[in-house]
């Protein structure tokens, strides 16, 4: 490689596992604000403390919060996102960082009356984007978003050819909303003014069978979760293109359950790993939900290899996004999307390289993203830490 390349210049990086960067395929920056703001478990319970905690954040505290959250996926070695929220303020931070992003705008409602201002609304944060950001749509769950807009969206010109992202079958209380069975999510949603969706369909249909039913899924979604799972529903998300975001440690910590990623991968459904926010999970580590992971499936007796964990973390991403003709892996004619991660203490390089990668103790170095550096020593070359910080820290004390 040196010998076909003189002219480029070599560093030493010493004893370090050099890996794909990772990819976070679900997250909510503008919401990093938010830790400790909601208690589970019970995910009606816990949307309703949120929407109602989160109220107060303006704009300000919203783009500080994106700022913060981008920060800290930057530290935990990610170096490609995919980012919902409801003011698509992570365009702005993830152009400033130099990370890669799909940030897809969040709607809710259920008239078509909707789509022409989230359209104007995409094509400015387009074009504010910088060369490394897409801009989509989050259409952000079947009980937010009625079948009525979201056939509105894929029809329009725009809307209907940029990424898309949502959240599917995530609790019990999704299922009972959308049949209009009422309960905690229902009750959630009443309390701020906004009823629940409903999506007809034979009584004791899966959420994605009622999803499948009124046309809302297509190739290329990713649907987030995907815990409350029928047994026919890997397949019929596999037929359709949809991709999978795996979030297991906000899928344990509101008691929504395990998502059957055994099913899904004999379905041939394409998985990844997301972090979601600190309101549900943790702080957009993605090896801290590969562990997660390989805890929560090793419980059932079946879990994954850490070969495996860090393809999801990495090229499962990628192909999640669509990304991965261009990242995800470490080969010829790839862009150099590349982390450094020192092995943990008395571990070195001996043994699984896989396992090394991902245990708590070994630490993220470096990255960098077409070859720029992101991140020197743990701390990030692109971005004013202190700054980013400090904001974060007033936006914060408005909330609590």
């Amino acid at each position: 490689m040196s010998s076909a390349h003189p002219d480029l210049p070599v560093e030493d990086l010493g004893d370090v596992l050099l890996a794909p960067g990772f990819v976070d395929v679900h997250c909510h920056t503008e919401w990093s604000l938010s830790g400790g703001i909601a208690p589970g478990p019970g995910f009606g319970r816990w949307l309703r403390a949120f929407l109602e905690g989160m109220v107060v954040s303006g704009w300000s505290g919203h783009e500080a919060a994106a700022d913060l959250g981008v920060l800290a996926a930057v530290r935990a070695g990610t170096t490609t996102l995919c980012d919902q929220g409801p003011l698509g303020c992570g365009v702005d931070a993830a152009t400033a960082a130099g990370v890669r992003a799909v940030v897809c705008l969040e709607v809710f409602g259920e008239s078509a009356d909707r789509v022409a201002p989230l359209a104007e609304r995409v094509a400015l944060l387009a074009s504010r984007a910088g060369p490394r950001v897409a801009v989509g749509i989050s259409p952000h769950a079947p009980y937010s978003v009625g079948p009525v807009l979201w056939e509105a969206l894929a029809a329009h010109e725009v809307l209907g050819r940029v990424p898309w992202t949502t959240h599917v079958a995530e609790s019990v209380d999704e299922e009972l909303a959308i049949a209009g069975e009422g309960g905690p999510l229902t009750e959630a949603m009443l309390a701020v003014g906004a009823g629940p969706r409903r999506w007809p369909a034979t009584r004791g249909a899966s959420v994605v069978a009622r999803m499948a039913a009124g046309g809302a899924l297509r190739d290329g979604l990713v649907a987030a979760h995907c815990v409350r799972l029928a047994p026919d529903d890997p397949a019929v998300l596999a037929a359709m293109g949809v991709r999978v975001a795996h979030c297991p440690v906000s899928n344990s910590r509101l008691g929504c359950g395990r998502m059957p990623l055994e099913a899904l991968d004999a379905a041939g459904v394409i998985v990844g790993l997301g972090t979601d926010s600190p309101g549900s999970a943790g702080a957009y580590d993605v090896r801290a939900e590969a562990r997660a992971c390989e805890v929560l499936h090793g419980a059932t007796g079946s879990p994954p290899s850490p070969a495996r964990l860090v393809e999801l973390a990495t090229l499962g991403g990628a192909r999640a996004l669509g990304l991965d003709a261009r990242i995800g892996s470490i080969e010829p004619g790839k862009s150099a999307d590349l982390v450094a991660v020192r092995p943990g203490h008395g571990t070195g390089l001996a043994g699984d390289p896989h396992e090394a990668l991902l245990r708590a103790d070994s630490r993220v170095l470096h990255s960098w993203v077409a070859g720029e550096a992101l991140l020197r020593d743990g701390e990030a070359c692109t971005l004013d830490a202190g700054r980013i910080e400090a904001l974060a820290g007033e936006a914060r004390r408005v909330l609590c």
